[in-house]
């Protein structure tokens, strides 16, 4: 009768150093799988970042535009057709290697003109370009 309280010792001992080794297992698994969602997560966070700075750079952009448009507006006609074909503000200075163009088209007659006002800049070494195109009348910009 010893004999099978013996053998159940043995086995309950195997057993359990057989547990401990998946234990450990089971930890390393884990932390691979948890290093493998914090790669992720901070790939996420980057790539977002570069989004949230690349959005501000364009909002920028958008502003200088905007700026310049708002100082057109208050020309007359004959002063905006002799304008310079480039800008500079205050906003310009926020983006890397910037400048700004203003372009003047022919349209439906001597009386409307296309205005194109653009941004150009860099961002990690890529050229990003920002346009605004509106038409512009002896009237005023936007009118008939």
């Amino acid at each position: 009768m010893q004999e099978p309280t013996n053998k159940k010792k043995e086995t309950a001992i195997k057993r359990k150093k057989i547990e401990e080794g998946l234990t450990y297992i089971e930890v390393l698994v884990t932390m691979v799988i948890l290093g493998v969602v914090l790669i992720a997560l901070l790939s996420c966070f980057l790539h977002g970042f570069n989004v949230i700075s690349r959005m501000r750079q364009t909002a920028i952009a958008t502003q200088s535009i905007q700026e310049e448009l708002e100082l057109i507006r208050n020309m007359s006609f004959n002063d905006i057709l002799t304008l310079d074909s480039s800008f500079t503000n205050e906003s310009l200075s926020f983006l890397e290697g910037s400048s700004g163009a203003v372009n003047i088209e022919d349209s439906l007659g001597d009386d409307i003109k296309k205005l194109t006002v653009s941004v150009f800049w860099s961002y990690h070494g890529k050229q990003i370009r920002k346009d605004v195109v509106t038409f512009i009348t002896r009237k005023g910009i936007n009118r008939k």
